[in-house]
């Protein structure tokens, strides 16, 4: 929801999800570098120059994009049980 009315707050999240530093964001070409990043890693079909089109004149939409992707891909529902006391070694 933070990415609609503040993009730049749902791309340090982003990046702190991929392990990159908070500071990430404010770096030149970081954005650039986030969508091949994630087009690559995910096996999203593009070209570096779509990517560069994208990330300059859509910004904000490609952010929430890149989100929503994410969210999407990580959604794993995990069932968690507690193990029986007698069971342990």
């Amino acid at each position: 929801f933070c990415g609609i009315f503040c993009p730049m707050c749902l791309e340090c999240d982003i990046s702190r999800h991929y392990g990159e530093c908070l500071c990430w964001p404010l770096l030149p070409g970081s954005t650039f570098a986030l969508r091949i990043g994630t087009r690559e890693r995910h096996k999203i079909q593009g070209t570096l120059c779509e990517d560069r089109l994208v990330v300059h004149c859509c910004w904000p939409f490609f952010i929430r994009q890149v989100a929503q992707e994410l969210k999407m891909r990580t959604s794993h529902v995990y069932e968690i049980r507690a193990v029986p006391k007698d069971t342990l070694v």
